[in-house]
Formats: C-alpha cells, sequence, structure tokens
C-alpha cells in the first residue's frame, strides 16, 4: 500500500509576516510561498510527517530551521548538533511550534506535544531553545535547555496567540484527560505565568485511551477565538472566545455534527468570520461554519454547515498560508505500483 498526498485550497484574503513563507511536511516534501503562489521544495528531511511540523524562516523569508517534534534541522537541512532526541513526536497532530523570544534576535522556543501513537502521551508538552548564533550561525539548542518539561500528558494540540500587548505570546494547548486549557505566557524573560481554563467537553468524551488525542487546536488570526477538534471515535468540534489580555479561554460552541464522524483538521478563514473541520476517515468531507451566522447565535451556526470538499478523500491537517488560502493535507490508499 501506499499514501498519496494531495493538496487542496480555499481562496480568501490574509496578510502575514515573512517567517511563515516555507513549509516542511511529509515525505523530503514542502511549499515555498515566498512569490505568493507555492513552490513546491523537495529537498526537506522530514521523513515521515504526514502530520505535525513547524518551520521558521527569518523577517526576510528566508528559511532558518524546521522541526518535526523530534529533531531540528538547520537551513543546510542538516540536524543541528544537538537537535535530535526531542520529546516530541513526528505523529502528533501538532508536534512542535517556534516562537521567538520576545526582544530578541537570536532566541527561539520550540514547544513540542507527545503523540498516543508509540509513546501513549508520555512526554507531555516540553520546549527546547534554540540560538541562532550557535553553530557558526547555523542555529542549536542551549546547552541544558532542551526537552524542558511543562505539562504531563497533553492532547496532540499546539497554538500561539500574540498577547494584546503585542509583544508577548500566549502558548496554548490543552490537557488530556480533562476539561483544561492551559495560556503559557511567553515574554522576553521567558514563561513567566500558567492560566488554566477549566471549559468545553473533557478530552476524551469516550471511554478511550490516549489514541482520542488527534486533532487540531487553532486561533484565529486576530487571536480572538479558539476552536478545537478531536476524532479516532472521540469527536468534539469546539469553538471558544480567547482574551489575549489574561489568557482565559471561555463560552464554549459545540458545533458537533455527527458523533461517528472523525475530526481532524481546522481552520478559521483570514478575515475571522468562518470556521473549517476536516473529517479524515470515512470520507466524511471538509466543512465551512459562518461564525457570523445570527448575529453568532450556536443554532444559526450549526445551521450554516455546508460542504465544501467531496468525500473521495481523507482529510487532515488545516493551515492558513499567508496567501490568504486555507491548505489541506489529504490522502488516497492506493494499491502499489
Amino acid at each position: 500500500m501506499r499514501f498519496v498526498l494531495l493538496m487542496i485550497l480555499f481562496p480568501s484574503l490574509c496578510f502575514s509576516q515573512k517567517q511563515g513563507n516555507v513549509w516542511y511536511f511529509g515525505d523530503h516534501v514542502g511549499l515555498d510561498f515566498s512569490t505568493g503562489n507555492p513552490i513546491t521544495l523537495v529537498n526537506g528531511q522530514t521523513d515521515a510527517s504526514v502530520e505535525g511540523t513547524a518551520v521558521m524562516s527569518d523577517s526576510s523569508g528566508a528559511l532558518l530551521f524546521y522541526s518535526d517534534g523530534s529533531k531540528i534541522w538547520n537551513r543546510n537541512h542538516q540536524i543541528m548538533p544537538n537537535g535530535d532526541s526531542l520529546l516530541g513526536h513526528w505523529s502528533s497532530t501538532q508536534s512542535s511550534l517556534i516562537i521567538p523570544l520576545p526582544g530578541s534576535s537570536k532566541l527561539f522556543y520550540v514547544f513540542t506535544t507527545d503523540a498516543f501513537y508509540q509513546n501513549n502521551l508520555r512526554y507531555g508538552f516540553r520546549y527546547s531553545i534554540v540560538d541562532m548564533c550557535l553553530d557558526n550561525g547555523l542555529g542549536d539548542i542551549v546547552l541544558n535547555q532542551k526537552n524542558i518539561l511543562l505539562l504531563d500528558t497533553v492532547s496532540e494540540k499546539l497554538t500561539a496567540v500574540r498577547h494584546s500587548n503585542g509583544i508577548d505570546y500566549w502558548i496554548i494547548t490543552h490537557k488530556y484527560f480533562s476539561d483544561a486549557f492551559y495560556s503559557y505566557h511567553l515574554t522576553a524573560a521567558g514563561i513567566t505565568d500558567t492560566v488554566i481554563s477549566h471549559v468545553g467537553s473533557t478530552h476524551p468524551i469516550a471511554p478511550l485511551a490516549t489514541g482520542g488525542a488527534i486533532g487540531q487546536l487553532k486561533a484565529s488570526p486576530n487571536g480572538e477565538k479558539l476552536a478545537i477538534v478531536n476524532g479516532n471515535g472521540s469527536s468534539i468540534a469546539e469553538y471558544f472566545d480567547f482574551n489575549k489580555g489574561s489568557g482565559m479561554v471561555t463560552n464554549c460552541v459545540s458545533i458537533q455534527a455527527n458523533l461517528n464522524w472523525n475530526y481532524y483538521g481546522v481552520s478559521f478563514s483570514p478575515d475571522n468570520t468562518k470556521l473549517y473541520i476536516a473529517c479524515w476517515l470515512n470520507g466524511n468531507g471538509i466543512y465551512q461554519f459562518d461564525l457570523n451566522a445570527g448575529g453568532g447565535n450556536p443554532n444559526a451556526v450549526m445551521a450554516s454547515k455546508t460542504q465544501i470538499a467531496n468525500n473521495n478523500y481523507n482529510y487532515l491537517g488545516l493551515q492558513l498560508a499567508n496567501n490568504g488560502k486555507i491548505y489541506c493535507i489529504s490522502y488516497v490508499v492506493k494499491c502499489a505500483d
């Protein structure tokens, strides 16, 4: 058997910084958005990362480094000297997230989440710090700043929101076997505060082991809402308000359409008015919800559900690019040639 990766897109309008120009994922592939329309790359070193990866470019859009949660590669596509044996996992839905330390041009936090596959989430939520001045400017993990534990047993979920002060960041994940969101305040001094919000469903909603941890967590472009999905027999589809000043998550709205569907991908539109959800098993497609329907009334939002991709494929992650389009990885299982 072999997996064929397909890319589909949804046009809309968006502007973002050039740090997201380059993507690497899947089997040695990537996309470069420097010219607006993506150019295919074939020099990446990810070899099993159909799921989560993270890439960081500089302010001009030039590649700095990338990770699959277990390794970090520099811009020459070589593993950094201390860049292996991270305690994330290439099979985690959102295995890694790279955030610049506020006020620094050389330090970057690489956050990682473990996977249910192989590890049963045992290594939890951690960070390592990369200093781009090390290894002759190619970067490396700072000594004694690798795999620092923040929280054990988290879902395969990870996102970030710019703080209301315009400088700091909130790094957000979800505790497993819990209804708790954890928001970590990243400042120039490092992580200085943790805000816990008990809201929404307990993960998982069914009496499953850690397999219900899959599915994405995403923030809206304006940082005022979060959306979360779970699949693998523990289907959850919810969105929330997020306070960029306090880090609190509130006001859960469930848009669960069918308990038998297996959700994986989620993304907001660039103008924050639409929410997209992708199903990864049984060919149930991709759906759009209008968050402004009925003035935001939850019943009206549910009623706005529209299928925008057919059920010929199984859809995985959704990702908004800096050209204002949302991209999706999907796969079809075919017989080997």
